[in-house]
């Protein structure tokens, strides 16, 4: 009866463990992708990969939303394709439970070469540009 007892403890001591890391495993977090470039290369969609998987083709004065899991993960944007390019610029993110991380898409103009990247933007900055922005709800 006794090893009975202990095995039946030990069985749910193993269980409740087991459920602590498949919750801790489905915690997940949010990105919004905000692109507010202005007139210049307003007429292009531009592409978002994270961890190298296309989300998202997102026009200009749009944002989108996409649900991750906690972590690190690798944010990119260029202009065309559906395939993550080798040089596009990378830029890491640390996605939290249940917070939200806004990232811009940033178009820079020069003499000889177009420039699009991300950036990390404050909660109180995004919530602005948000203001004249519409959600992105079928970006694929």
């Amino acid at each position: 009866m006794r090893k009975i007892v202990i095995t039946f403890l030990v069985s749910l001591v193993f269980t409740a463990f087991a459920k602590a890391q498949d919750k801790e495993n489905l915690q997940t977090g949010k990105i919004y992708f905000l692109r507010s470039t202005g007139f210049q290369g307003s007429a292009a969609a531009f592409k978002t990969f994270i961890d190298g998987e296309f989300v998202c083709k997102l026009n200009n004065k749009k944002f989108s939303i996409h649900e991750v899991p906690v972590g690190k993960h690798e944010c990119s944007v260029q202009f065309g394709g559906k395939v993550s390019k080798e040089k596009a610029e990378k830029f890491e993110v640390n996605v939290e439970a249940g917070k939200i991380t806004y990232v811009q898409l940033v178009f820079e103009t020069g003499m000889f070469i177009n420039n699009i990247y991300c950036e990390e933007v404050t909660e109180n900055t995004a919530k602005k540009k948000m203001e004249i922005m519409v959600e992105d709800t079928k970006c694929l």
